[in-house]
């Protein structure tokens, strides 16, 4: 079975592929902040911040390495790389960004049930692919409040949460020329020691 994107969906609920299309076509505005834990090649945990903004169909994606910026009605997307300045303007660019990530093909995909986040109640969402299991906490407006991502030997890579949600968003921030200043609030790039 195919989802809109053309991800091949294998085992999968009708209410996971719903989900999943959520995050993928929501048309909500939001500004999200989240704190990342990510385990290091080296296996170093350090900690950093990654943001996402959305308005209609328009989507930004930042972290301290990176910046994105995608139509996801139109599957058109910017990547500027800062490390290596860098800029990559492709589909695989909106595919990664607007909602759960669409390169990659699903192998399975379930609910979970609900969990409370602490802006609200989500649904938890675990999907498998050729490569990892990633988990998701879907808002009802289709924001990622929470995600993991693991090998298949159960290691944990990445586990991230929300630490902001708002309804406001910046203005002129979806724009290919406007990926050459960071959005994200200064008070959410403070370096935080790993726990």
């Amino acid at each position: 079975m195919l989802l809109g994107t053309g991800t091949a969906i294998g085992q999968t609920s009708d209410g996971a592929q719903r989900l999943i299309a959520l995050t993928r076509e929501t048309t909500a505005r939001y500004s999200l902040v989240t704190l990342n834990r990510i385990r290091r090649s080296d296996g170093r945990i350090v900690e950093e911040w990654s943001a996402e903004y959305h308005d209609g169909t328009l989507h930004r994606v930042e972290t301290p390495r990176d910046r994105i910026v995608a139509d996801c009605a139109a599957m058109r997307g910017s990547y500027a790389d800062l490390r290596k300045g860098k800029l990559i303007e492709n589909m695989s660019v909106a595919k990664a960004a607007c909602g759960i990530e669409a390169n990659t093909p699903i192998l399975s995909a379930r609910i979970e049930g609900k969990r409370e986040s602490r802006f609200g109640p989500t649904t938890h969402l675990v999907i498998r692919d050729p490569n990892f299991i990633r988990t998701y906490d879907v808002d009802k407006n289709g924001a990622l409040l929470g995600a993991t991502i693991s090998d298949h030997s159960g290691q944990r890579l990445l586990t991230n949460w929300a630490v902001y949600l708002s309804s406001d968003v910046p203005p002129d921030i979806f724009s290919k020329d406007s990926l050459g200043r960071s959005v994200v609030p200064e008070r959410f790039k403070q370096p935080r020691p790993a726990n």
